[in-house]
């Protein structure tokens, strides 16, 4: 199976990221790869299968807290999409698949 690199969105933090975009930005960070089925993948010789998305890793993100923002798109409230780099960093690949899966 060939795996595709993940590149982040052009879009800036400045502003509201889509659950899509924010698994971009994490999945690039770590270096995992996009599977053929779109699935997100890490290792380059053992494969583990970290989500079945993108879509999927960033609602995980918002879900768990790995991510900050705003209630709505444009809304004047916690501002743009922050990521909380130090704890999504400090869990291991197995920990976020684990999470995400749930």
């Amino acid at each position: 199976m060939k795996l595709t690199a993940i590149d982040p969105p052009g879009r800036s933090f400045s502003r509201w990221l889509t659950d899509e975009e924010v698994g971009q930005v994490l999945a690039h960070d770590r270096g995992w790869r996009l599977a053929p089925d779109g699935s997100v993948m890490a290792g380059t010789l053992r494969k583990t299968r970290i989500a079945p998305s993108l879509t999927a890793l960033g609602a995980a993100a918002i879900r768990h807290r790995w991510t900050s923002r705003a209630a709505a798109p444009g809304s004047d409230g916690s501002g743009p999409t922050h990521i909380m780099w130090g704890v999504f960093n400090a869990r291991t690949d197995a920990d976020i698949a684990a999470a995400v899966g749930a």
